[in-house]
């Protein structure tokens, strides 16, 4: 109760006669907390705040009393004292406040009003059952009853300054007072960066002067709220928001409104014209999340205008959502409809001129009736950019533009887009905008350290007198020692923060304060820390350099401060939300993670034409943005016939499109062994298979082989039922000369009432992914490859937990379990240790892997040919010798063979024993390896012909791109200096040095020194040196810099350029990467030139 906040005067008298302005003096209290009679729940808050925090400054605890003191006085929130003194919080909203002193008094003034809920409302969960009824009866209308889980937003007040037992804040209440004494306590060095004592700097004070002053703070917006509900956070949570200073306001509703009035499941019934129409149904699915609706339907348009007006009738809203439901991204394709939806717009503005005419008509019709009352409509996901086809808004429409600062967007470029977006709504809307933001939700499994401080500062000032506010969705810790606080706090503060101090607040200063203050030593290298995250974290998704930056960073900020104290424990909430960037280094470092995952990001603008040609818009654009490509099912390597996926969604997502190249040998058909659908005869041949495990089922098999035949069949039945699901897909194929084609569209449905047909489930997300794989069989009499996306580990398709991530929208990394292991992910770590150069426990690793449970005679075969490979490096040739020996597969024995000779330069020996070999007899999966060792043996032993033939053959059966740089640079060595056919050596050398593929390696460099050396043979010495110049030599790391360096400087003697050519010696000269035996090809060539 209030009574035990209110010390007895009586004793402390005697301490405060005679006392000086001070509010502390030498750690004795010196004044009174002065409220009212009748306080507000927020104005006894901030006189409780107020006595324990200077308590925590100075020891000193401050009397709460109604009436003043003989000594100072702090008057916290408006009072008959404060009215006398001429102080009210008259003019102060929404949050601001007035800090006001005289001789003895201190006053900390704001509007403190308290929130009244306006019946009905639901006053807990299971009350929210009787809400719809009660609204209906207050209504009139059988609607959707707005902001049902509104009770989440209240807590019980603190038994000390609670009036009754169960009296509840809201966080709905106005807080003035409250941010008057945070605001004073901030002047005192005061800082909450964090929920909970851990996130609480306080400074130490054994006297507090009352200051001099008179302030009035304003916030720069009204609206500064976070999705987080005081009812579901604790205590110290809740706390820490209204430290902060934001301010979640009732009565304007935001999001979604037009799912809130239609999701009644009987409306589906009464009115399922009101329903979009796709593909000839209406999308009526009772117990679906989302319907969408037609907004052509003239009677859905005045049942909207009523349930508006309802609401601003029963509730006194000031702005109600007529905004669509989620997910809303293709038209209804009624008669309607039809020509409203502007794909020319692009995704993001192709139904803004159908969805903002809807909202601006009903807020014409609010106007009339309820003049002052905003109607709300979010510019999001295909509504996104602003309509062309109206002029300028009605005034009562409030734009909240979804994404209008996008912190996260952080890279110049991509600020330009959003800053444009802004400037264009600005000039359409007739009053002030919104903006609502999705920050990275780490319940959602964000793991990179999206730290933009300067960006997420740098853009709320942008918006300052532009725009009203904000409303923020996170993963908002309900618990002060959440596992993810370390990253949620510095959203979370950077954001309230600068949502005051106008547009000079200097996000870079607070930047500088929180390192100090919050880390201590710690503090400068924590802002290194923060600054490079900022500018490289987008990066961490792909790049493991980055990510090792920022990892080495934090651990010297770790290293600088004393294990155990409060800077190492604060820093261990941003070390804890760093583990999953750790996990993140490890899959990187291996090259995948043990699933890969897929994503389809943009829709296409036209309907995309099932023929087999893949010539349509989308799919040309495609190639672009993201190609996947299978890999070998067994060790996950490159298969020696390549094969490319593409993948998108339709507008509506109700089409799954797939296109699918599978390379072939040049002038070799495909084997076909089907040519109807439903023959099972279709796995004696070539095939792909598409496999999809979604949301609502797992899972279906959909193979189409090059003739177009197509059999599907539904995994999640019994076996006898299999072959009776029809995905009703449409597929075409084109079989080309190296290469055929499979584009297919499969239907997609969320309609669960007919599993016989079409694929059921939801367009995936990252928070709700598909599993799925896309696989290749290619037989013929000489051996039988299998690829996918995911590769199994097996000789089989059929793995679901190895099923790839499928999913549409921004990139996201999927938790991995770690304990998982299997053949493939040791396979990996074996060959991580031969990379890292760890040749006799990688021999060991390999060897333990031939071991493995349910391994293949393929699978021992590569790994021993693997241990085999790391003895060559070590030049242990006895040793590769023998584990050649235990290679059970005849081809891959004698490959391993082969290479241990070659490995020794014992090229006759390769002849003598292989010579004879028709390689083309061989399993083809291992023509190339074969015949590129063999064609290196013949040109080693100046053999330039076979050579010659070994290395073309080793062409067509390789597809890995380093592997045929490797070839085309041996065929070029071979003609320029075998064969002595400088025409055809340029050609291949040309051919590497015009590939943008692995520009920085040996092969490549080689590339340009010959083909730079046979130019200027043909005294075409301007063509050699432009060949030469795709490498900046001299910011090469190693010899390559003075190699190449040497190779220009050449060039140019030739060409009679003497004086050009010595400078560039003299360069190799100093050059540090430089061999001896450049810098003595240098000098001599000096001394030849001179």
């Amino acid at each position: 109760m209030m009574t035990r906040l209110l010390t007895s005067l009586a004793t402390l008298l005697p301490m405060l006669l005679g006392a000086a302005p001070f509010i502390v003096e030498n750690g004795r209290p010196n004044a009174v907390i002065v409220i009212a009679n009748e306080p507000s729940r927020s104005t006894r808050w901030a006189a409780k705040e107020l006595q324990e925090t200077i308590e925590k400054i100075s020891g000193a605890k401050l009397p709460v009393a109604k009436k003043p003191g003989p000594g100072s006085n702090l008057y916290v929130g408006e009072s008959a004292h404060t009215r006398r003194l001429g102080i009210t919080a008259k003019g102060l909203e929404h949050g601001a406040y007035r800090i006001v002193s005289g001789h003895d008094w201190l006053a900390l003034i704001g509007d403190d009003t308290d929130f009244v809920p306006t019946e009905p409302w639901a006053k807990n969960n299971s009350d929210r059952r009787n809400l719809q009824a009660r609204w209906e009866e207050a209504s009139g209308l059988h609607y959707g009853v707005p902001n049902g889980g509104m009770y989440k937003n209240r807590e019980r007040m603190p038994a000390d300054i609670a009036n009754t037992e169960r009296e509840y804040f809201w966080g709905f209440d106005e807080r003035g007072s409250y941010n008057a004494v945070c605001g004073f306590l901030r002047s005192l060095g005061a800082r909450w960066y964090s929920p909970g004592p851990l996130g609480e700097v306080l400074p130490k004070m054994s006297s507090i002067p009352l200051p001099q002053i008179d302030e009035v703070t304003s916030p720069n917006f009204e609206i500064r709220q976070f999705s987080v509900r005081f009812g579901t956070a604790d205590d110290e949570v809740t706390r820490w928001v209204m430290r902060l200073g934001t301010r979640n306001v009732h009565g304007l509703m935001v999001a979604h409104g037009m799912h809130t009035m239609t999701h009644p499941e009987e409306l589906k019934t009464r009115h399922p014209d009101w329903f979009a129409l796709y593909g000839g149904k209406r999308d009526t699915v009772t117990g679906k999340r989302l319907n969408h609706l037609c907004y052509s339907n003239e009677k859905l348009f005045r049942e909207t205008v009523k349930w508006a007006q309802a609401q601003f009738d029963v509730y006194n809203f000031e702005g109600v959502s007529i905004m669509p439901p989620d997910a809303y991204g293709s038209i209804c394709q009624c008669q309607l409809c039809e020509g409203k939806q502007i794909d020319d717009m692009g995704s993001r503005g192709k139904l803004s001129n159908h969805v903002w005419d809807y909202a601006n008509r009903v807020a014409k019709e609010i106007a009339k009736t309820h003049p002052g009352k905003l109607i709300v409509c979010c510019a999001y996901g295909a509504n996104t950019e602003p309509p062309t086809n109206i002029t300028k808004l009605e005034p009562n429409v409030q734009v909240v533009i979804v994404g209008g600062r996008r912190p996260r967007n952080s890279l110049p470029e991509q600020r330009e887009y959003i800053d444009n977006l802004r400037a264009g709504w600005l000039k359409l809307a007739s009053r002030p905008i919104m903006i609502f933001e999705n920050y990275p939700f780490t319940g959602r499994g964000t793991y990179v350290p999206a730290f933009v401080a300067r960006v997420n500062g740098e853009s709320i000032n942008a918006t300052k007198g532009l725009s009203r506010g904000e409303d923020i969705w996170l993963s908002f810790p309900r618990y002060h020692n959440d596992p993810n606080i370390g990253f949620d706090h510095f959203q979370i503060y950077f954001t309230a923060r600068m949502y005051w101090g106008g547009t000079d607040a200097d996000v870079g200063t607070m930047l500088e304060e929180y390192c100090n203050n919050f880390y201590g030593p710690a503090g400068p290298k924590m802002r290194e820390f923060f600054d490079y995250c900022e500018a490289n974290y987008q990066a961490m998704h792909d790049e493991l350099e980055p990510v090792k930056t920022a990892l080495a960073l934090i651990e010297a900020a770790k290293a600088s401060v004393r294990p155990g104290s409060i800077h190492s424990k604060r820093l261990a909430l941003i070390d804890s939300f760093l583990e999953r960037l750790r996990s993140k280094a490890a899959q990187l470092a291996q090259g995948r993670g043990p699933v890969p995952r897929v994503r389809t990001v943009w829709e296409p603008r036209t309907p995309i034409v099932i023929d087999g040609k893949l010539d349509d818009e989308f799919w040309v654009r495609h190639r672009n943005w993201t190609v996947n490509h299978l890999r070998e099912l067994q060790m996950g390597g490159r298969p020696v016939f390549g094969t490319s996926v593409l993948a998108a969604w339709d507008r509506g997502g109700n089409n799954l499109y797939f296109a699918i190249r599978c390379e072939e040998r040049q002038g070799e058909k495909p084997n076909i062994t089907a040519t109807k659908h439903d023959d099972q005869a279709i796995w004696y041949g070539d095939v792909v298979e598409i496999e999809l495990d979604t949301d609502a089922h797992s899972y279906y098999q959909i193979a189409v082989n090059p003739a177009g035949a197509l059999v599907d069949l539904d995994r999640g039945a019994n076996k006898a039922n299999w072959f009776r699901w029809e995905s009703q897909a449409e597929v075409a194929t084109q079989i080309a000369d190296d290469h055929w084609i499979v584009e297919i569209r499969i239907p997609v449905t969320e309609d669960e009432n007919d599993p016989l047909n079409q694929v059921i489930g939801h367009k995936p997300s990252s928070s709700l992914p598909w599993h799925f794989n896309v696989c290749r069989q290619r037989v013929r009499e000489n051996g039988t490859e299998l690829s996918a996306i995911s590769p199994t580990g097996t000789k089989g398709f059929h793995v679901p937990l190895k099923f790839a991530h499928f999913y549409d929208g921004r990139s996201h990394a999927f938790e991995v379990d770690e304990t998982v292991t299997d053949f493939l992910i040791e396979f990996n770590k074996a060959s991580k240790l031969k990379s890292q150069r760890k040749f006799p426990e990688a021999i060991n690793a390999f060897n333990a892997l031939a071991e493995y449970p349910n391994t293949t005679d393929f699978q021992k075969s590569h790994v021993i040919a693997e241990a085999a490979a790391s003895a060559r490096s070590m030049r242990d040739y006895e040793q590769a010798e023998k584990l050649a020996d235990q290679i059970p597969d005849e081809t891959s024995a004698k490959i391993a063979k082969m290479e241990n000779f070659a490995a020794q330069r014992k090229w006759t020996d390769i002849i003598s024993r292989f010579s004879e070999e028709d390689f083309t007899q061989w399993p083809f999966t291992a023509i190339g390896q074969a015949a590129f060792v063999r064609g290196r043996a013949h040109s080693g032993a100046k053999n330039g012909k076979q050579a010659e033939a070994d290395f073309q053959l080793a062409l067509e059966y390789t597809s890995d791109p380093r592997t045929r740089q490797s070839l085309l640079g041996a065929i070029a060595r071979n003609l320029e200096l075998i064969l002595r056919d400088d025409d055809r050596a340029l050609e291949a050398y040309q051919q590497i040095a015009n590939s943008k593929f692995n520009t920085g390696g040996a092969d490549y460099f080689s590339a340009l020194q010959g083909a730079a050396r046979l130019l200027t043979r043909q005294k075409q010495f301007d063509e050699a040196l432009e060949i030469l110049d795709r490498v900046e030599a001299e910011k090469l790391g190693g010899s390559w810099s003075a190699s190449l360096l040497l190779s220009r400087a050449e060039t140019l003697a030739a060409s009679g350029r003497k004086n050009d050519a010595l400078k560039i010696y003299r360069m190799v000269l100093k050059n540090s990467g430089a061999s001896k035996a450049h810098r003595e090809k240098a000098a001599a060539a000096i001394q030849g030139v001179n």
